[in-house]
C-alpha cells in the first residue's frame, strides 16, 4: 500500500478538489474549490487559491477532476423491491388499490418478493444489491426499509444512510405510512404526526375523486387540518390546485415520483399548482417495478415533465429536490443537503467540471459518477480515486457499462 494512502476512519485530515456546487442558500458554485474533511465532517469549503485551514497544512488533497455535489437524498423508495425488473403495467389505473390487487402484480412483484424475502440467507444479498444500486447512482441516503413479512430493518444499518434509522445524533428518524388516513382515526394520526420530525405519508396516490377524498379526511370537524411542516405527502397526484393551496398554507411538503405516476396512472401531480402554493418538494424513484431504476434516472424524468409543462422548474431547482429540499423536509438541514462547513461529508462527484453543473448532473449517466462519499468515507468510484484511500486493499471490482469501478463495502459497525 502506498505511503500516501489516506485513512479517514483513523481521523486523518484530507481534502477533495474540484468544481464545487455547494447547494448552500446562495447556490454558490466554486469553479476550483477544495473541501476539507476531518472525522466525517466538512471543516471548510474554500477556493483552491486560499490557504488551507489550521491543521490542514500538510493534509493530502485528492484532485477529482470533476464537479462535486452533496450526496443525493431520496425520500421515496421501497428498497428491497429494487432487485426486480420493470413491470409491464397492463393498463392505466385510477387509484392505488386497483393495481396493488391486480393478478399480474401479485404474480410478478408480490409473489417473488414473498418467496425471496423468506429464503434463508437471501435477505443479506437483497440488501447488499440494492444498497450498491444506490451508490452507483450517487445516492447516499434513501427511504423504504420494509419488506412484507420480513424483519429486514437491521440489515440496512450499514453502508448508505436511511431516513427511518439514520443512527447519527442530529439526524432524527422519519416515520413512514403507506395506508391512507381514515377520518375516524384522524386524532391518532395527528398525534403520531406531532410525535416525530417528519412523517412520510402516501397521500392521494391516484387520480380519481375517491383518491382525493383521502386529502379531505385530513380535515378536523372544526375546519382545521392535520397538516403541518412535519408532514411529507408522497405522490399527491390527485390533489387539485385548491387542495395544494390548503396544503401549502399549512406547510405540508411533498415527495414527487413522476415516472411511477405516469406508468401506473397516465399522469402525475399538478406540480405547477404545488409550486404556486409554496409546497417544498423532494423526489424519489418509488421502486424498480414501476419507476426509475434509480434516483439519477428520476431526475431526468422530472426535468422532462417540467419542460413539457413549459419549464416549471429550473435545473437547479430539480437538483435541490434531491439535496437541500430533502434535507429540510427531514429536519436534517443542519447536517446534510449542502456542502458547507460543519456538515457531514456526504458527497457525489460527477466527471468533468465544464459547463453548467446542474445540467451536468441531470444529463449524467451511471458511468459519469466518479466518486461517492458517505460520512467522509469513499464508498464507490473510479479505481484511481478509490485507490488513494486505505480501504483499497478490500475494494470489490464492479463493471458499470464499459467502465471499471470499485466498491468499499467494509463496515465494522454493520449488523
Amino acid at each position: 500500500m502506498p505511503d500516501d494512502t489516506i485513512n479517514p476512519l483513523d481521523g486523518q485530515r484530507y481534502a477533495f478538489e474540484g468544481k464545487v456546487a455547494t447547494m448552500d442558500p446562495d447556490r454558490t458554485v466554486i469553479e476550483r474549490g477544495v473541501i476539507y474533511i476531518h472525522e466525517g465532517t466538512i471543516t471548510a469549503v474554500l477556493p483552491e487559491s486560499a490557504p488551507p485551514p489550521a491543521g490542514f497544512e500538510a493534509a493530502p488533497v485528492v484532485h477529482t477532476g470533476g464537479t462535486i455535489f452533496p450526496g443525493l437524498i431520496e425520500l421515496h423508495n421501497h428498497l428491497s423491491y429494487n432487485i426486480l425488473p420493470l413491470w409491464n403495467v397492463p393498463k392505466q389505473f385510477k387509484r392505488r388499490d386497483q393495481w396493488r390487487n391486480h393478478k399480474e402484480k401479485q404474480k410478478l412483484v408480490t409473489g417473488p418478493m414473498k418467496m425471496l424475502g423468506s429464503t434463508p440467507n437471501y435477505v443479506e444479498a437483497i440488501v447488499r444489491y440494492v444498497e450498491c444500486k444506490c451508490l452507483v447512482s450517487g445516492v447516499t441516503t434513501s427511504q423504504g426499509l420494509k419488506l412484507y413479512g420480513v424483519g429486514i430493518d437491521p440489515y440496512y444499518k450499514g453502508i448508505i444512510r436511511n431516513v427511518e434509522s439514520p443512527m447519527v445524533p442530529g439526524l432524527p428518524n422519519a416515520l413512514t405510512r403507506i395506508a391512507d388516513v381514515e377520518a375516524k382515526k384522524l386524532d391518532n394520526f395527528f398525534n403520531r404526526l406531532n410525535s416525530t420530525d417528519c412523517l412520510l405519508l402516501h397521500l392521494c396516490e391516484g387520480l380519481d375523486d375517491k383518491t382525493r377524498q383521502h386529502f379531505e379526511a385530513l380535515q378536523f370537524s372544526d375546519g382545521s387540518w392535520a397538516i403541518n411542516d412535519r408532514l411529507a405527502g408522497i405522490h399527491c397526484a390527485a390533489l387539485t390546485p385548491e387542495q395544494f393551496q390548503i396544503y401549502g398554507e399549512n406547510d405540508g411538503a411533498m415527495v414527487w415520483s413522476p415516472l411511477s405516476n405516469l406508468l401506473l396512472y397516465g399522469d402525475t401531480a399538478r406540480i405547477q399548482a404545488a409550486r404556486d402554493a409554496g409546497v417544498l418538494i423532494a423526489i424519489g424513484s418509488d421502486w424498480s417495478p414501476s419507476g426509475s431504476k434509480n434516483l439519477l434516472g428520476e431526475l431526468k424524468v422530472a426535468h422532462l415533465v417540467s419542460d413539457t409543462l413549459g419549464g416549471v422548474f429550473t435545473q437547479e431547482e430539480i437538483i435541490s429536490m434531491a439535496t437541500i429540499n430533502a434535507a429540510r423536509i427531514l429536519k436534517w438541514g443542519q447536517l446534510l443537503g449542502s456542502i458547507e462547513a460543519g456538515k457531514l461529508a456526504d458527497l457525489l462527484v460527477v466527471d468533468n467540471r465544464q459547463g453548467d453543473p446542474y445540467r451536468r448532473l441531470i444529463d449524467a449517466r451511471e458511468t459519469s459518477i466518479s466518486l461517492v462519499v458517505i460520512n467522509g468515507v469513499p464508498r464507490y468510484g473510479q479505481v484511481g480515486l478509490m485507490s488513494r484511500f486505505e480501504s483499497a486493499a478490500a475494494l470489490e471490482a464492479l463493471a458499470v457499462g464499459s467502465s471499471n469501478r470499485t466498491l468499499n463495502l467494509h463496515d465494522p459497525d454493520g449488523d
